[in-house]
């Protein structure tokens, strides 16, 4: 009987990192990444601020040739690390060739959005 209560103890304290794991900075951007190679708006949505969905709709296609030609002439990502402040996080990804990109994130209704903007300043 005490296996039963350790397992399903187990399975309940994993299932919780789950889902937090789901929700971090690292699995936003990973989405937002993925809806961005697709063009999927309405996954883009999910995962990015406002400003940021209309700032992707701008470019277009323009967006997907950028992810793109980033993997191409970067290599594969092979290091990801978050700072989390709060509602805010920065996503520092590293790439084969030893450039790093780095991503802002805000926290809106509890789910972490990639915040980009046009304005420099912010």
């Amino acid at each position: 009987m005490r296996k039963w209560y350790f397992v399903c103890g187990l399975v309940i304290v994993v299932l919780l990192n789950g889902c937090s794991l789901l929700n971090s900075p690292k699995a936003a951007l990973n989405n937002f990444s993925k809806a961005v190679e697709k063009n999927d708006m309405k996954a883009l949505a999910k995962v990015a601020t406002p400003e940021t969905v209309q700032l992707i709709a701008t470019f277009g296609s323009k967006a997907q040739g950028y992810a793109a030609s980033m993997v191409a002439e970067k290599g594969k990502v092979t290091k990801v690390s978050e700072k989390i402040e709060g509602d805010e996080a920065i996503v520092t990804v590293t790439y084969a060739n030893g450039d790093t990109e780095s991503y802002d994130l805000v926290k809106v209704d509890g789910k972490w959005k990639v915040h980009m903007s046009m304005d420099l300043g912010k």
